[in-house]
């Protein structure tokens, strides 16, 4: 023990960080088995308070809170945190990906362009789930603001990783068509042709459901750019109006430059960015090939849409300016 040194201080230091990491862990409540979570809105008002008592700490002793409250929520952006556990940022990564998107998936779930959210649609004698109590405006604003810009990243990340594996899917439903969606993209005008031809098509509910699921996760995506666009418009508004200048002005040889800086800043772009990373990096053949299954996956999408008019969910529902199946 005589080559060490106690330094009271430095283990008050590591104690109220330690202490404070868990508590932030403690409030997201989050429980896997039961895919309970806390409102992203509760929690940011859980941790302020928190943060209020220990700011009076040093009102007794001196020390640096600032310092201790950025390190911890600094941490807490990331998929893990200093000592290996799971962070706010992964917590609401994985409940948002992994089960408020599947249960819109699943149906009961609408988006709502009016609402801006996503609006439970609860069957009768059903366990009620209130989408809403997490995908409205306020919410996400608080989710930004817990997340900070890294979390946001990784929960983007984590969203496009789901599209680009339905884009995969979809180039492999139609590689089990090709024969058949060429000779549909051919015969375009004979009407009896195609009619023929389209009963040969197999998975036509797996291209239809897939399609759907692209377009909920981009329709979340859409939601969360916005709540980060309010929340940097109101923390940094000279910083936020530059970005947008330049978003607005930039020349093409530099657009996809300025495209990363405008997405991380909530702008929406002609070409996303991570979007495009994400279908750059799946297995390709060649360029000629690419370019066919590109073409044949939207003749395979528009012969398959006749399916989903027959489809009661399909009845648009003005007063959520959107339809059940999420069409």
């Amino acid at each position: 023990m005589w080559d060490y040194s106690f330094a009271p201080k430095e283990y008050l230091n590591q104690q109220l960080e330690t202490r404070f990491a868990r508590a932030l862990a403690g409030m997201v409540m989050f429980s896997p088995e039961t895919s309970v979570i806390a409102k992203p809105s509760e929690l940011l008002t859980s941790v302020r308070a928190y943060m209020n008592v220990l700011q009076s700490v040093e009102n007794h002793i001196h020390v640096d809170m600032t310092r201790i409250f950025n390190n911890v929520l600094l941490q807490q952006t990331q998929q893990h945190d200093s000592s290996g556990d799971t962070t706010i940022a992964a917590s609401y990564t994985q409940w948002y990906s992994d089960i408020l998107l599947r249960r819109v998936s699943a149906g009961h779930i609408c988006f709502s362009s009016t609402l801006k959210s996503f609006v439970s649609l609860t069957a009768e004698g059903a366990i009620p789930f209130n989408a809403e109590e997490f995908t409205d405006p306020c919410e996400l604003r608080a989710l930004t603001e817990l997340l900070g810009p890294y979390g946001i990243r990784l929960l983007n990340e984590t969203l496009v990783w789901h599209v680009g594996s339905q884009v995969q899917e979809l180039k492999k439903l139609v590689h089990q068509n090709k024969d058949t969606l060429i000779g549909l993209r051919t015969n375009f005008d004979k009407p009896e042709v195609m009619k023929e031809l389209s009963k040969q098509l197999i998975n036509v509910e797996s291209v239809l459901q897939r399609m759907t699921i692209i377009g909920v996760v981009l329709s979340f995506r859409q939601l969360l750019y916005e709540a980060v666009n309010t929340q940097l418009e109101e923390r940094i508004p000279f910083l936020f109006t530059t970005i947008s200048d330049f978003h607005e002005h930039s020349l093409p040889e530099q657009s996809m430059l300025i495209n990363e800086m405008a997405s991380a800043a909530g702008f929406p772009s002609r070409l996303d960015p991570l979007l495009l990373q994400c279908i750059q990096s799946l297995p390709k053949q060649d360029v000629g090939d690419e370019y066919l299954v590109s073409c044949l996956l939207m003749v395979f999408v528009a012969v398959s849409i006749p399916k989903l008019a027959k489809s009661e969910a399909s009845i648009y529902k003005a007063q959520l300016d959107g339809h059940s199946n999420n069409i």
